[in-house]
């Protein structure tokens, strides 16, 4: 007889068991909320000098590694060296000119330093033909950010 309470027990903590699980991936599915951030900005400890000092050892172990020199770029934005950022951040576009954060970097710092439109054109309409989910999203923000003077149509690319 306690053999068979025992299974009952074991039982019913099996079931729960089984329903949390299943609660946990539904939640994962529709929140990502147990994923690992890999923004820096999500990280409150790496703003200012924390972020350019991780750089700094990143450019200095990885100096031919585009995250790297994204990573250096960033730091020296949020710094406000635009001029020593933008070096960083087109050695990063050399290596890897498919990378969606890095585009849209580079352009939001032409932009920032009031480079010609035909010029941030370029990035832009790469970033719209190489990332086309995200197309109106950027074009209304470029838009927006430049106040007018960027205008974004089909006949671009």
């Amino acid at each position: 007889m306690s053999y068979l309470r025992s299974f009952k027990l074991l039982a019913i903590i099996l079931i729960i068991g089984t329903v949390l699980a299943a609660l946990e991936r539904h939640q994962r599915f529709l929140f990502n909320h147990l994923s690992e951030r890999a923004n820096s900005r999500s990280h409150p400890s790496l703003k200012g000098d924390s972020l350019k000092n991780l750089a700094d050892v990143l450019y200095a172990i990885y100096p031919d590694r585009a995250e790297a020199n994204l990573l250096m770029g960033r730091a020296l934005l949020d710094k406000g060296n635009l001029k020593e950022a933008r070096k960083y951040l087109e050695e990063a576009l050399e290596l890897d000119r498919n990378n969606q954060q890095l585009l849209f970097l580079y352009a939001q710092l032409l932009l920032d330093v009031g480079e010609d439109e035909v010029k941030i054109s370029a990035v832009v309409n790469e970033l719209r033909r190489l990332f086309p989910r995200s197309k109106k999203a950027v074009e209304a923000y470029f838009e927006r950010a430049s106040k007018g003077k960027l205008h974004m149509n089909d006949g671009l690319y």
